[in-house]
């Protein structure tokens, strides 16, 4: 029996190492319950907090440190969790690439070496329980709400009947308690979409802006706003971003303005203020105009509190498509900052690995480390680079992704509640989610609608709250969270400018 299971675990370890391409891209492998749960059997003890995001303390105390997991064909149990009917996956991962694109850490921080890790998921009737990184026949790490824990298995087996006992102990402590008043939370998001439209006067294409609000106060979700532009909420106050469309002389190019909104007095005045200073503006530079503007098309990418990334598709030279990432201050300098401006001198290895990765480097590709932004993936943002090339002089580019966390300059808050393959799981058709900091919603991003749930623990409630419709093709640039007093703060500066309610389905 024994030589059949040793077996059976050389025959999935051969298997899990041929789903790995060159590039580190991983498929899932589902092989037999038995061998599945063969890798993690047993009963393990969580033995320490390795890391705990956003902090570089890594000794503090933990609610979930000595509690044991136990895990069995049949049944699983971890810590006051369990489920009576797992199932189990298995899929072999570059360790580098999982944790920074997953759990937007590093394997530094967390002690690793391991090339290549097994990750092992646990479901509970074909929704999401919890996912183990196996290191060893001994060592596992599993991500909790507010960081990784290290598992130590004590024993190799456990019955179904002492994995039953512990669940029994649990069921009768959830029943002793009694009704929960719900806590005082308040939180809000705005969230910027930019939706490709078309400029019939031109016959070309153009962008439109949109920001929305969505509130959740007291378990209690409030309307849904939506405005013109993107309202983007900073240290100082909150500014307009929006593109403007010029055409002069035959030439038509892009601007993109970032406007401070605060200590106006008088709205209307400021826009005139602002019609008046550009009218001014072109006819100062008039004669200048003979040299005219480049044909630039722009396009929003991402917008943070200090930083604005921008496609810019240069007409003059075969719709050539580059990126560049501009502080908001010196938005109008157009002076793009480099990768290396944010995230150290690490940067432009970073930056021609992923090139390497996804292009023959020669004379005719020379990578630019300004041509970078941020994009959504899996639930986060993430940074992605891009390379510009010729092939029998068309304008061509390819994309990478670029092996760093974005630094908090860029992204104040980006974590989530419920890992992005248990939303998934429940809701097939999701694009991108954003989970509140108080743990109360989640906002899933579909083909066609914005779709608020509530979170119930560490799950979903199935019933959406409301439903959005969104325009088709919408993209996210923007994702700001507020809480405690400041959402109702928010809300009413949404209002102020023009924003209406939107229907809720």
């Amino acid at each position: 029996m024994k030589l059949v299971k040793l077996l059976m675990l050389l025959i999935s370890a051969i298997l899990l190492t041929s789903c790995v391409d060159s590039r580190g891209q991983v498929q899932d492998l589902i092989v037999a319950p038995d061998a599945n749960v063969s890798a993690i059997e047993g009963k393990w003890e969580v033995t320490s907090l390795l890391y705990r995001l956003g902090s570089s303390i890594i000794d503090e105390e933990s609610d979930y440190i000595g509690k044991e997991a136990l895990f069995h064909t049949d049944a699983v149990v971890l810590g006051s969790e369990y489920t009576k009917e797992p199932s189990y996956k298995i899929k072999r991962v570059k360790t580098s690439d999982y944790l920074i694109y997953k759990y937007k850490t590093s394997p530094l921080s967390l002690g690793l070496q391991n090339e290549y890790i097994n990750v092992i998921t646990v479901l509970n009737q074909e929704q999401y329980f919890c996912e183990l990184l196996q290191l060893d026949d001994k060592t596992a790490f599993i991500y909790r709400e507010d960081g990784f824990y290290k598992l130590e298995r004590k024993v190799a087996k456990v019955s179904l009947e002492e994995v039953l006992r512990y669940i029994d102990v649990e069921e009768s402590v959830q029943q002793s308690f009694g009704s929960i008043e719900p806590e005082n939370l308040n939180s809000g998001v705005l969230l910027g979409f930019k939706v490709q439209s078309f400029d019939e006067d031109n016959e070309l294409p153009r962008w439109e802006y949109y920001t929305y609000w969505i509130q959740m106060k007291n378990g209690e979700l409030g309307e849904i706003y939506r405005m013109d532009h993107l309202l983007l909420p900073r240290k100082n106050g909150f500014w307009i971003v929006e593109q403007e469309r010029i055409t002069e002389n035959n030439i038509v190019y892009d601007e993109i303005h970032a406007t401070p909104l605060f200590n106006l007095q008088n709205q209307d005045k400021f826009m005139e203020d602002l019609a008046f200073n550009f009218d001014e503006k072109i006819n100062t530079f008039g004669a200048a105009l003979d040299k005219v503007e480049p044909s630039i098309l722009k396009n929003i990418v991402f917008v943070g509190n200090d930083y604005i990334s921008v496609e810019s598709i240069d007409r003059d030279r075969g719709d050539r498509r580059t990126l560049q990432t501009y502080a908001v201050d010196n938005l109008e300098d157009k002076k793009p900052i480099k990768l290396s401006d944010l995230i150290g001198e690490t940067a432009i290895n970073l930056f021609n690995e992923g090139a390497r990765s996804v292009i023959t480097m020669d004379d005719q590709v020379s990578p630019n480390e300004e041509n970078f932004t941020l994009t959504r993936r899996n639930g986060y943002w993430t940074l992605k680079g891009r390379i510009n090339f010729k092939d029998k002089d068309e304008e061509l580019f390819r994309e990478f992704n670029i092996k760093a966390i974005p630094p908090r300059e860029m992204v104040s808050y980006d974590e989530l509640s419920i890992p992005f393959d248990a939303v998934r799981l429940a809701i097939p058709d999701v694009q991108d989610i954003f989970s509140s900091p108080n743990n109360d919603f989640l906002v899933v991003i579909t083909s066609s609608n914005i779709v608020i749930y509530s979170i119930e623990g560490y799950d979903i409630n199935k019933v959406p709250l409301a439903r959005v419709e969104l325009p088709s093709d919408s993209t996210v640039v923007m994702s700001e969270w507020s809480t405690d007093r400041y959402p109702d703060i928010w809300k009413n500066e949404m209002l102020k400018h023009g924003a209406i309610e939107v229907e809720q389905n």
